[in-house]
């Protein structure tokens, strides 16, 4: 059976009064061998339920079991949350809205892309599968191929291949992981697995098992084996923890466990290890001191236009002054114990 409705407003009744309401320049009824009443509806489609609004070219209304399909140029809302697609799929006994065709999902400040996103309304919950981009003020752009939205927690999980970029200035940060789970509270993530961070324009490469981030802190934690890597050395350790500034460079950094490394600067190579180790730079990225604490080791390798020096020293305590690249000042306390050597051939 088929009847057209002239009117350009209609509600739609069924079992439960005022499911939809409706709106559209044609619509037609169709009941099905079920019994099923199908509303078509054409142009300018616009269909609410008090809870979620979606506005389409055409649509279907399935009235007995309270069901929805949407074709093109849809856009759908509820509460502070927006989407936009192809095609959608709503039903409102589940709260399950199934979005694709360059799905986009935002909310507030955060908006998600996908090949398809499915929305389960009632549990605050979002996945999105396929070529899955997720862009926010703080997180820069964050790419994979599956993602969890969780609103009531707060948090996005995006796993298989996922990449966060930020760019900050003129330095890019590269984060990849196995997971990446991002907190919308105090702009914190998580990298889960294989952590690799590159900041490329400092030449700098850190990995660990597992990595957390804290955006408001400008605080970035090392667990598992880290280890980074830089242009002027290596650094090792159980823990670290790391300290940026404005401009995304290192202001500070400690290595709690098994803290060891070796680093040159300008004419100095120094070597060390320790169990603790607490790295000062300067605002142009230099090393300002050095502080070992904890059956510390430390190799200095230095040399000029006349000698070759080497310094190792043993104690509790040793702190490292530095000046234009250079180690000027070693202090050392606790069971001090040392050697020196030195080559005096001249060079060329």
């Amino acid at each position: 059976m088929n009847r057209l409705f002239p009117a350009l407003v209609l509600s739609v009744t069924c079992s439960m009064a005022d499911v939809f309401t409706v709106t559209a320049e044609h619509a037609s009824s169709v009941t099905l061998e079920s019994g099923e009443q199908v509303l078509e509806l054409q142009g300018n489609v616009q269909v609410t339920d008090d809870q979620v609004t979606v506005a389409s070219d055409s649509a279907k209304v399935y009235q007995q079991s309270e069901k929805a399909e949407f074709y093109g140029n849809v856009q759908a809302e509820s509460d502070t949350l927006s989407a936009e697609g192809r095609f959608l799929s709503y039903s409102r006994l589940t709260g399950v809205m199934v979005l694709s065709g360059n799905a986009v999902l935002t909310d507030g400040n955060s908006i998600l892309t996908a090949d398809q996103v499915d929305w389960f309304r009632f549990r605050d919950k979002a996945t999105a599968k396929g070529s899955v981009v997720l862009q926010g003020d703080w997180l820069g752009n964050v790419a994979g191929e599956y993602a969890l939205y969780d609103r009531e927690r707060g948090s996005l999980f995006v796993t298989v291949d996922p990449v966060l970029t930020r760019v900050e200035e003129n330095d890019t940060t590269v984060i990849t992981a196995d997971r990446l789970e991002f907190f919308q509270d105090g702009e914190r993530a998580e990298a889960q697995g294989n952590a690799v961070v590159s900041m490329s324009e400092r030449d700098v490469t850190a990995s660990s098992e597992y990595l957390r981030y804290y955006g408001e802190e400008e605080r970035m934690e090392l667990i598992g084996s880290p280890v980074i890597n830089a242009e002027d050395g290596q650094l090792f350790g159980d823990w670290m923890e790391g300290l940026t500034g404005s401009d995304g460079g290192l202001e500070f950094l400690r290595i709690e466990g098994a803290a060891s490394g070796h680093m040159e600067q300008d004419s100095t190579l120094v070597d060390f290890n320790s169990q603790r180790a607490e790295f000062a730079f300067t605002g142009s990225g230099d090393l300002d001191s050095l502080l070992l604490q904890g059956s510390a080791v430390l190799n200095i390798f230095g040399e000029d236009s006349v000698r070759t020096e080497a310094n190792t020293i043993h104690a509790e305590n040793i702190t490292i002054l530095f000046s234009d690249g250079e180690a000027e000042q070693v202090k050392a306390s606790g069971t001090v114990r040392g050697t020196y050597s030195w080559t005096g051939e001249m060079r060329d």
